[in-house]
């Protein structure tokens, strides 16, 4: 997973627009994260003491055979000289330790590392959050009265027709220069014809999709 800026709710880019492709992670349950720190050196991120100490044991188990709970003044220097864990860094709150990309797969399990999406960029626009938007009932009636006679297998002349009004119709009014539309859909965490309902040009959207459809139908 790649981090947001909740200031834009998009992933952090330059000055340039430029995405900023280091600042990424492995999202785990709980909380938890690993992430890249240098070369040769990986972070597990455990938000919680309990957490950790209970990892740090079950490592102390496997690889050492430590079934006793010694205090952790004397089970820590011990982790460190069998080589999984590396520095170990602990507060009141959380605890973080570092380790060779070589046991990723080791310790990402005990971290309980999810796995739906891993296929997916980090980067990828699924991976941005959404905003629960409703249009109002009397309002998508009126949508679904100008695309009722658009056959199922000609519905791209909707998702085109929308996306034109969006990135080239919206984008050409005059409150929306000089500010990207795309930048300002993903601030307001919105698609389609939410963003449009959002923006109040609902009416104006309607007569634009219907000129489309009766264009395309023709």
């Amino acid at each position: 997973m790649a981090n947001l800026d909740h200031d834009t709710n998009d992933f952090p880019r330059d000055d340039k627009g430029n995405l900023d492709t280091d600042d990424i992670y492995i999202k785990c349950q709980y909380g938890n994260q690993i992430y890249y720190y240098g070369r040769n050196d990986l972070v597990a991120y455990i938000p919680s003491i309990g957490r950790g100490h209970n990892i740090l044991r079950t490592i102390a188990l496997d690889k050492l055979q430590i079934e006793d709970k010694i205090p952790y003044e004397e089970l820590y220097p011990q982790l460190l000289s069998e080589g999984t864990v590396k520095h170990i860094m602990e507060n009141d709150e959380e605890i973080e330790f570092h380790f060779h990309p070589k046991d990723l797969s080791y310790i990402a399990t005990l971290l309980k590392a999810f796995t739906y999406g891993a296929d997916i960029s980090p980067f990828s626009t699924r991976n941005l959050p959404k905003q629960k938007y409703e249009i109002p009932e009397s309002d998508l009636e009126q949508y679904k009265q100008v695309v009722k006679d658009v056959p199922k297998d000609k519905f791209l002349i909707i998702s085109r027709a929308t996306s034109n009004y969006i990135f080239e119709h919206m984008q050409k009014m005059k409150q929306y220069k000089p500010e990207p539309i795309k930048k300002l859909m993903r601030k307001k965490m919105l698609k389609g014809k939410e963003f449009i309902h959002s923006e109040k040009q609902w009416d104006d959207f309607l007569k634009y999709l219907s000129k489309e459809v009766s264009v395309c139908l023709t």
